[in-house]
């Protein structure tokens, strides 16, 4: 709604508050917190309330805000859309190869804070679901570390996209879910 809004009156926000409007509407919270409700173990409202659970969510949104812009802008900036790397790009002169260096700066420390979470010891959020948003944020990395996964039409992204359709779920032992290839590899 905010994009909309920045579009339409013509305003040119801040990174900060690019972010701010962007970060939580890429989605992930709700995609987060439903995958963890499906994956088990229960988790009770003290973790999805702690500022853990938040700090994790927030980097991985974070990072793959980074990594989408870093795959869209020019998309965007033909659409007349806001993103981060254009938004950084006036910093050095109109320089879209330095904004991507800066951009890919700021979510490399995104991506080392998630990661230092995750191996730490202890914390509100359980070992597993930590373990889980590193999955989450490495499926953003595959889904842009090419290309914008989420507009290919390319033959890995429209293969990978199928075998989430049309392979079928196998529970494994310990309320993991897996394929069915992996599920019977382990009964060997």
């Amino acid at each position: 709604m905010a994009e909309a809004e920045w579009r339409m009156k013509g305003h040119v926000p801040s990174l900060d508050e690019y972010m701010a409007v962007t970060v939580p509407s890429f989605g992930l919270g709700p995609i987060t917190f439903t995958s963890f409700c499906l994956l088990g173990p229960e988790l009770s409202e003290e973790v999805v309330r702690s500022r853990e659970y938040g700090e994790m969510i927030r980097c991985v949104a974070t990072c793959s805000r980074f990594l989408n812009d870093l795959r869209t802008y020019e998309r965007e900036e033909e659409q007349g859309k806001t993103n981060s790397v254009l938004l950084l790009a006036p910093r050095y002169g109109g320089s879209i190869e330095a904004a991507k260096r800066e951009a890919r700066s700021a979510l490399a420390a995104s991506r080392r804070e998630l990661l230092r979470m995750v191996v730490r010891d202890g914390g509100a959020v359980p070992r597993p679901m930590r373990q889980e948003f590193w999955n989450i944020y490495k499926v953003s990395h595959l889904m842009y570390s090419e290309e914008d996964g989420f507009t290919s039409t390319s033959r890995e992204t429209l293969r990978a996209a199928n075998a989430v359709v049309h392979e079928p779920l196998a529970w494994r032992l310990g309320g993991k879910i897996d394929s069915p290839a992996a599920a019977a590899s382990d009964k060997l």
